[in-house]
């Protein structure tokens, strides 16, 4: 073949690539001149190149053979084109992406290993400054974040980062390939940041896509960065559980979707972007005109008729929203909503791939959760049929899947369900072996608590108490992984929410082993899990103060081990540490005998109530016998609930109930709870201990009381018979609250920077509230009885003022509504002046850091209530007092009176100041406290809504 024709066919060559037209009659003649000279090497790559080409056009047995046939032909390139040769470069790019592509139709990592090799040698063989050096970085490192997810080496994914950002720094402002060097070095820090536990790479990349949306030039380009803005906003979310992220990529993702054309290439993958967060947020803040706007958009999305490989994942989406709506709104047709658009799901996903067996998943998911909105119906069909799919779908799930655990965890679930539906033993034996695989399996720390937690309750079902304790040990165990230093206050509470349950039942097994101490230790670990995390705080500032070579070394070595590495002796290091004097317990689980130093001032009253048991379980300073068990016999959750709503209703109606009688009821049903409180609960405590006096021994006994889980919502200190004869608590010990032992470490406040005198304030009438007549008496009475407090009143009473002056007062009295969120606790808010614009949350007051605080006053209605799931966290404005530091802290359990309270408070400092003679003496504020209500229960003992709500928490 001559040379003209030569020349034609590589310029019908060069003329194919990009133009979807079948190049098949270019590449029959370039085969010809391959054969006639095998050592063309132009000729040869332009057919390696049309190869590839033709493939894209063909499925199945034709694209693999045409991408076998390309890479042979490359591979004989790379001999005809050593090292310095002008087209080195171009044979192996042209390679790489013929491996690339057929590594896509595999899961091998040898495949994509390949395709790996090939670009790292069209990149070095591509000098710096080269106009082609960013397209080749962007795929080398697009295949590095693929080979990493099919390996696990983190090594690839470490190069696909510093491919990447060499790739963005050196693409010119305007050219294409900056934004896809910005699109995967976003997707590399993602993948960067799940390989070693860290959060900065998320950072780095919301900072890399904020910049590039403010550099962007037309509307374009800015769509393209806002669409990559809202995928690191997401990830960074997924990681922090920050709602603001949120908030933020809804925006930025709906500017995209705008933005963008609907011929757009990207237009579909956008619009799922921006549902996917709307969704997210719908769901965070449990708002179903969100969550309908959401799925408003996904089906707007599916009309568009994407291609077939997006359609199932859109559908997958639009199953999760519709199920989320359901459980906001429990209309029946939404549900009925969610199972027809997952079998659709099932049907539009290709057979044996990953989205076929999720899409089985989610509509086991949803037959699950019908099934169990009738749970003594006796029709277990659609029980069945989840079981069937999940059967399916853990059968099709690789060991090492990360989604593996979650899909066995569900499969218990369900098998669970039958047996309780009468199948008997055999489905419950089947359950725990599902959540025993489903622990053992790769995944989320939640998923991997949760399973250990049911399978100890499998366990337990069946009679091995035993292994229900390994089990329940273990799950405590994996606890610090829910909440890692740099997770958010909002992300680590996202995470302890599953848990509600499992301290109970834990300790339970423990005590039902005969073994209390043992049930101490574990409700310390599993309780207070943020309170635990400030503690550990507060022990690294003193090793930085004792030691800061020590601390530096820690630090590196702990990011060292959060990155993966193996190098570092940590227990040695620890064991270097506890060396200090003072540091003896540092980083170390609470035992028994350090927790029962803290019942030195009188002993502390663990109430435990699980579903099969109740115990007091008293810690006292006693080294021989430091926890004794009192049966609280036939105190089972079961049995507690009922009177928990009794006690809810009846303070609500005694706070809101417009007619007289009501209000009496109201009283008289509380009345009722206090006596059963006491002949169930605390009376039994009380006898064992001792104290049964109740003719008024001075200074009376301490006592602490630490309620697990549902038992935190009753006055325990308010039991008794209050119709006379000294059968009420009040009448035998001062009480106080806790919720963990280690909460009672004694912490001397610095004086450094406190003000001797107080903080007072005092917000009367707080904007879209009712007003506080009694705020205005209460404050004048204050002001006499501690004449050096600076006092922030009405408008003066701003967050900017008031979070300005705590850190510079001892002694915080704040007296204002106080509003708690049922499904958002840590959004709990004190009314300040400005608490339209500038809310004063139970997230901020928990993040601060007030070394000098002592006594926090908190004259606010429902000040200690929280979510049933965060009630051990004590995710409540007076448990985030505590977290801030203060030793004391004075609340409220429900909605008070505000002329009474503000008796109390009267009465209260009068007793810290000995009637305004010296500062606020505030080591006896329990026993104050204690005489304020005691002497307003004297005068109103038929009206106990009116003085057994207020609460002493701390020393």
């Amino acid at each position: 073949m001559g040379k003209w024709k030569r020349g034609r066919l590589l310029f019908a060559a060069s003329r194919h690539e990009g133009s979807h037209k079948d190049p098949s009659a270019v590449l029959e003649g370039l085969l010809e001149l391959v054969a006639a000279d095998p050592q063309d090497l132009q000729v040869a790559l332009n057919a390696a190149e049309m190869f590839s080409v033709r493939a894209q056009l063909r499925t199945g047995g034709e694209r693999e053979a045409d991408l076998a046939a390309s890479v042979a032909l490359f591979h004989r390139c790379v001999a005809l084109a050593p090292a310095g040769h002008p087209l080195r470069r171009q044979v192996f790019y042209g390679l790489g992406r013929a491996l690339f592509w057929a590594a896509a139709d595999t899961e091998s990592p040898e495949a994509a290993a390949e395709s790996v090799h090939a670009f790292r040698e069209a990149v070095a063989a591509t000098p710096q400054g080269d106009a082609v050096r960013p397209l080749y970085q962007f795929f080398l490192a697009l295949q590095l974040g693929t080979y990493f997810e099919r390996s696990g080496d983190r090594n690839a994914v470490v190069e696909a980062v510093h491919v990447a950002r060499e790739g963005y720094a050196s693409a010119p402002l305007r050219s294409s390939d900056r934004p896809r060097c910005r699109t995967v070095l976003i997707t590399s820090l993602r993948l960067l940041a799940d390989a070693t536990a860290q959060v900065e790479p998320l950072h780095e990349a919301v900072g890399i896509a904020r910049e590039a949306v403010s550099e962007a030039g037309g509307a374009g380009e800015r769509a393209g960065a806002q669409f990559d803005l809202a995928r690191a906003l997401k990830a960074l979310h997924a990681a922090t559980m920050d709602t603001q992220l949120l908030f933020e990529a809804v925006e930025v993702s709906g500017q995209c979707v705008q933005a963008t054309p609907g011929r757009h290439p990207e237009f579909v993958q956008r619009c799922v972007l921006g549902a996917s967060v709307l969704r997210m947020l719908a769901q965070d803040r449990r708002d179903p005109g969100m969550m309908r706007g959401a799925i408003d958009l996904m089906t707007t999305t599916i009309e568009t008729q994407p291609v077939d490989d997006e359609r199932a994942g859109i559908l997958l989406d639009l199953t999760s929203a519709l199920l989320s709506l359901h459980l906001m709104t429990q209309e029946p047709h939404v549900l009925r909503d969610a199972e027809e658009t997952a079998r659709m799901a099932v049907t539009a996903a290709p057979e044996g791939g990953a989205e076929r067996n999720e899409a089985r998943f989610q509509l086991a998911q949803v037959l699950l959760y019908g099934a169990g909105l009738d749970v003594g119906s006796t029709d277990t069909e659609a029980l069945h049929q989840a079981l069937g799919l999940f059967r399916e779908v853990a059968a099709a799930t690789p060991l090492d899947h990360q989604e593996r655990g979650d899909r066995l965890w569900h499969l218990g679930i369900v098998l669970r369900d039958l047996a309780d539906r009468g199948e008997g033993t055999a489905r419950r034996r089947e359950a725990r072996d599902a959540f025993a695989q489903a622990a053992s399996s790769t995944g989320p720390a939640i998923v991997r608590i949760t399973s250990f937690e049911k399978l100890g309750t499998m366990e337990a079902a069946l009679g091995d108490t035993q292994a229900a304790l390994a089990a329940y040990e273990a799950a405590v165990a994996l606890l610090p992984q829910l909440t890692p230093d740099w997770l958010s206050y909002a992300g680590s509470i996202q995470g302890i929410r599953s848990l509600d349950g499992l301290p109970a039942a834990a300790a339970s097994a423990a005590v039902e082993l005969g073994r209390p101490e043992r049930a101490v230790e574990l409700l310390e670990l599993s309780r207070g899990v943020l309170q635990g995390r400030s503690l550990e705080a507060r022990d690294l500032r003193e090793l930085r103060q004792r030691s800061p070579e020590l601390h530096a070394e820690l630090t590196r070595l702990r990011a060292d081990l959060n990155a993966g590495a193996l190098d570092g002796n940590w227990d040695e290091l620890l064991s270097r540490i506890r060396s200090l004097k003072g540091m003896e317990g540092f980083l170390l689980p609470p035992s028994v005998h350090a927790l029962r130093l803290h019942a030195e001032q009188g002993p502390v009253v663990i109430v435990n109530v699980s579903e099969h048991r109740g115990d007091a379980l008293v810690l006292s300073a006693d080294a021989a016998q430091p926890v004794r068990t009192v049966p609280l016999t036939g105190l089972t959750r079961a049995a507690v609930h009922p009177w928990l709503g009794r006690l809810t209703h009846a303070v609500s109606a005694a706070a809101h109930a417009t007619s007289l009688p009501a209000r009496r009821q109201a009283q008289r049903d509380l009345d009722e709870v206090l006596r059963w409180l006491w002949d169930h609960v605390t009376a039994p405590v009380l006898d064992a201990l001792g104290l049964t006096d109740p003719s008024g021994v001075r200074p009376p006994p301490r006592i602490w009381w630490c309620p697990v889980g549902v038992m935190a919502y009753f006055p325990l200190h308010a039991a008794g018979h209050h119709d006379g004869g000294g059968a009420t608590v009040m009448d035998r010990a001062v009480s106080s609250y806790t919720t963990t032992v280690r909460a009672l470490a004694h912490r001397t406040p610095t004086a450094a920077g406190a003000a001797p005198g107080a903080l007072i304030v005092a917000v009367p009438d707080a904007e879209g509230a009712p007003s506080l007549p009694g705020v205005t008496a209460e404050v004048a009475a204050l002001t006499e009885l501690l004449p050096y407090a600076l006092v922030l009143s009405g408008a003066q009473a701003t967050y900017e003022n008031v979070v300005s002056a705590l850190p510079f007062h001892a002694v915080a009295h704040l007296s204002c509504h106080g509003v708690t969120d049922w499904e958002n606790p840590a959004a709990g808010t004190l009314l300040l002046h400005d608490h339209l614009t500038r809310p004063l949350t139970v997230e901020q007051i928990s993040a601060m850091d007030l070394p000098g605080a002592d006594l926090a006053y908190l004259s606010a209605c429902s000040t200690s209530f929280t979510h049933l799931a965060t009630v051990d966290e004590a995710v409540h404005i007076t448990g985030a007092f505590q977290l801030a530091g203060y030793r004391h802290v004075i609340g409220t359990l429900w909605s008070v009176n505000d002329a009474t309270s503000a008796e109390i408070t009267r009465a209260t400092y009068a007793g810290l100041t000995h009637g305004g003679s010296t500062a606020p003496h505030t080591e006896s504020s329990a026993q104050a406290l204690h005489g304020a209500v005691r002497d307003l229960r004297d005068r109103y003992p038929a009206s106990p809504s009116l003085w057994a709500g207020h609460i002493h928490v701390g020393r």
